[in-house]
């Protein structure tokens, strides 16, 4: 009955035009928001995200052991610890694996 009435809810929302993009939700849920701070923080989060996507898939073309190698260890790590120190540590991990390459 809960989902019936969640999903009911949604198809509410979306037809009366709701958007739901962090900025919208805000809008309407101000009272709760994100800091200022919590927002620049998981800003950053999320751009750290893209450089871990960048660091583990430069090479598209080509099979990169290391890539793929810190590509299935950063997925591990990342329900361990935000993206911006999983990025950190993949980095060091890839110098430190070429070197010995």
């Amino acid at each position: 009955m809960k989902l019936i009435l969640g999903i009911a809810l949604l198809f509410a929302s979306v037809a009366q035009g709701a958007e739901f993009s962090y900025d919208e939700i805000a809008k309407r849920h101000k009272d709760v928001r994100l800091t200022e701070s919590l927002l620049n923080n998981a800003r950053m989060q999320g751009e750290c995200l893209v450089g871990l996507k960048e660091l583990n898939f430069k090479r598209k073309k080509d099979f990169d052991p290391v890539a793929e190698w810190t590509n299935f260890r950063s997925v591990s790590l990342l329900e361990q610890f935000p993206p911006c120190q999983v990025l950190v540590i993949m980095e060091v991990a890839q110098k430190e694996l070429k070197k010995q390459n």
